[in-house]
């Protein structure tokens, strides 16, 4: 393993510095549902600041690395046919893949008869191009085209998605892979997962059905009792009782494989993709490294499993021990299902074990975020603080969700009003989520990376791990902090997508 390095210091581009620059504002949507607009202006005030500087055509001489033509079409991943949104043709999206320091082109045309968006997961990209509709952009509409351009100073495994109603969980998703200057880790070959979850009805049917509006279906029923626990046993709640999952868009009836040889170090990168499931990933017979969350290098550990909250993102080493064929496990916690993949060698037929995983008692990744570390110092300069406490709450007879008591005005709750969080630019902007529910909230925040302490209130904690995504367990209480350096108004919400 060579030397790793901490990611390139973060500098706006000097059209969105100058844009910004009377205010000296960052404001973060917070939406579990809360968003953070600029205080005093609309959502749609809001998006006409950004969105002039996004382009429907590439500019002239520039040919973009990707296109994303996305559709609507009949699908049936589980057997039954459904309405699905994919991009290219496939489900999910097509891998984009860059090289740290290239720019990012891509075109995104939208051939739907409804609006859409793209956001680019964990992206630190000026704000005019995150992707969120009302907030940072206008929706693309039906027939339009939107040209993404910014540079890439970040390694590692990010995705794309739409933030558009509930496009996320009819398919508009994919990998988005940016691979390092220069590479620490060695490895034979590389295998990106990305999990999902799948419905066989319209995802907007399930609320109504929370809130006893409308006929139960089957999704919408408690899950069966006696599924995949929380590591040590702890329930976990599920909102929708999904009929399947998905593994690079596969199911169990046929599953995704990769053949490797024996003695081969496999460099997985694993995307949770999905709308709103929890997954406990193993691969049978082999143990993890963890080299990476978030996108972000942490020092390698090792486990038997690892737990992956709603749109995080791990990456871990295997070595495989013996030829043969191996299923890889993710579990879906809360449920009795899970989807898997087959690992085998050249002289080994692909045999997926549908058998229940009984991973070892080593669990990584959202299962304990205390054994994260940073391979370098990610102490935040010296700065003026401000401090955020954020209160995460619901009514689950009424399906309502909200943070500090203030509801994101959106689909299902039109009459909501939150409120903009301010923090000024330059800010160390430290937030203490208490989570006052019954439910885990994977909590994302838009255009930053935050540091994330491994024990409450410790704010010098040199080696604490850098992410964007966050999974809150119930009546947890978690703290992060992050510097206010990426000028804009940014989203902070749960990634739910029927919390948000």
């Amino acid at each position: 393993m060579g030397n790793i390095k901490k990611p390139a210091k973060r500098e706006a581009p000097v059209s969105e510095e100058a844009r910004f620059s009377r205010r000296e504002v960052i404001s973060a949507g917070v939406s579990l549902p809360l968003v953070l607009s600029l205080a005093g202006e609309t959502l749609g005030e809001s998006s006409r600041q950004g969105v002039g500087a996004v382009s429907g055509i590439p500019p002239a001489q520039t040919r973009p690395a990707a296109v994303l033509s996305i559709t609507d079409e009949t699908r049936k991943p589980l057997g039954e046919d459904t309405h699905a949104t994919v991009v290219n043709g496939h489900l999910p999206g097509p891998e984009l893949r860059f090289r740290e320091g290239e720019r990012f082109q891509v075109l995104v045309e939208n051939r739907m008869s409804v609006p859409t968006t793209v956001h680019w997961h964990g992206m630190i990209v000026p704000n005019y191009m995150d992707g969120v509709p009302g907030l940072t952009q206008y929706p693309i509409d039906p027939g339009q085209s939107v040209y993404y351009e910014y540079p890439l100073l970040q390694s590692g495994t990010y995705w794309y998605h739409s933030h558009y109603e509930f496009q996320e969980q009819t398919g508009l998703h994919g990998p988005l892979i940016i691979e390092a200057r220069n590479e620490p880790y060695q490895y034979d070959q590389e295998a990106v997962v990305f999990l999902s979850d799948w419905l066989n009805q319209s995802p907007a049917e399930m609320i109504p059905q929370f809130r006893g509006e409308a006929p139960m279906t089957e999704a919408a029923r408690p899950a069966p009792k006696g599924g995949y626990p929380f590591p040590g046993e702890k329930p976990f709640n599920v909102d929708v009782n999904y009929p399947g999952y998905l593994l690079n868009g596969q199911s169990n009836k046929r599953p995704w494989t990769l053949s490797a040889r024996k003695g081969d170090r496999i460099r997985f990168r694993l995307i949770n993709g999905s709308t709103a499931s929890f997954f406990r990933v193993s691969l049978e017979g082999h143990e993890l490294e963890l080299i990476a969350a978030d996108g972000q290098p942490v020092s390698p550990i090792r486990g038997d499993n690892l737990v992956i909250g709603t749109a995080e993102r791990y990456d871990f080493l295997v070595t495989l021990k013996d030829s043969g064929s191996f299923t890889l496990h993710a579990a879906a916690l809360g449920t009795e299902n899970q989807v898997v993949g087959v690992i085998h060698t050249p002289d080994s037929a692909p045999r997926a074990s549908l058998i229940r995983p009984q991973p070892g008692p080593r669990s990584l990744g959202a299962a304990d975020y205390g054994t994260l570390r940073s391979p370098y110092p990610t102490t935040l300069p010296e700065g003026p603080v401000k401090t955020l406490d954020i209160e995460l709450g619901g009514v689950m007879k009424q399906y309502l969700w909200s943070i500090n008591g203030e509801y994101y005005p959106e689909m299902f709750s039109p009459q909501g009003k939150a409120e903009p969080l301010w923090v000024k630019y330059g800010e160390r902007v430290r937030m203490r989520l208490h989570n006052k529910t019954m439910m885990y909230h994977p909590m994302h925040l838009h255009g930053h990376f935050f540091r994330l302490l491994r024990r409450l209130g410790e704010w010098d904690d040199p080696d604490a791990p850098l992410k964007d995504t966050v999974a809150i367990g119930p009546g947890q209480r978690i703290d992060f902090e992050f510097t206010a350096d990426n000028p804009g108004h940014w989203f902070f919400h749960c990634h739910n997508l029927y919390h948000l």
